[in-house]
């Protein structure tokens, strides 16, 4: 959510692409896929790009790197395996289908009716309500060019509905806590 990324990049991130000291979290590469066959391909603009990330960020995927090392029995993760994978020691990459379903399934769970791509839309938003430039926005989520603007959109958010201004205040959003029985939010 706070990354803007493309499932298939999410897919693609290794250990190695993210630095907890800096807060910076480097997208390289995308997995593509057609049916069950997958493929390790450039990213849909053929750039990598650096993101800046928030402390709540930083401090959930250190958490989890631990978590994984720890489920996988070793020290410490290898750069070289996947942040997010199916295999213990994250040698191969979740199938972004896998992604969207799961995604859809939580959402289903908590009465949401959403895909995952609405995350990027979100992400967009929340910055730009923020206070971000928008073209560093466009940049942080991978559009190259004017065409991704959406300049009416963008003017709506800038210019600030009483809930956009709100939300300046108060970027990143809390990350809400979960019952682990029921998946309901309590919070």
């Amino acid at each position: 959510m706070t990354t803007g990324a493309r499932r298939g990049e999410v897919c693609a991130l290794r250990w190695d692409r993210f630095d907890a000291n800096a807060a910076v979290l480097v997208i390289t590469s995308s997995i593509a896929q057609r049916g069950k066959r997958t493929w390790e391909k450039d990213t849909k603009t053929h750039q990598q790009r650096r993101i800046a990330l928030d402390a709540q960020t930083v401090a959930l995927l250190t958490a989890y790197r631990r978590h994984c090392a720890e489920r996988a029995g070793v020290d410490d993760m290898p750069g070289t395996a996947r942040i997010f994978s199916p295999l213990l020691g994250g040698m191969a990459w979740i199938k972004p289908d896998t992604v969207s379903q799961r995604y859809e399934r939580m959402c289903g769970l908590i009465g949401w009716e959403m895909h995952i791509h609405q995350l990027r839309h979100y992400s967009a938003t929340e910055l730009i309500a923020a206070g971000v430039d928008v073209r560093t926005v466009a940049g942080r989520l991978g559009h190259g060019g004017r065409r991704h603007d959406d300049s009416q959109g963008v003017q709506r958010v800038r210019r600030g509905s009483r809930p956009a201004r709100r939300r300046r205040a108060r970027w990143p959003p809390a990350i809400p806590s979960c019952s682990s029985r029921t998946g309901r939010r309590r919070g």
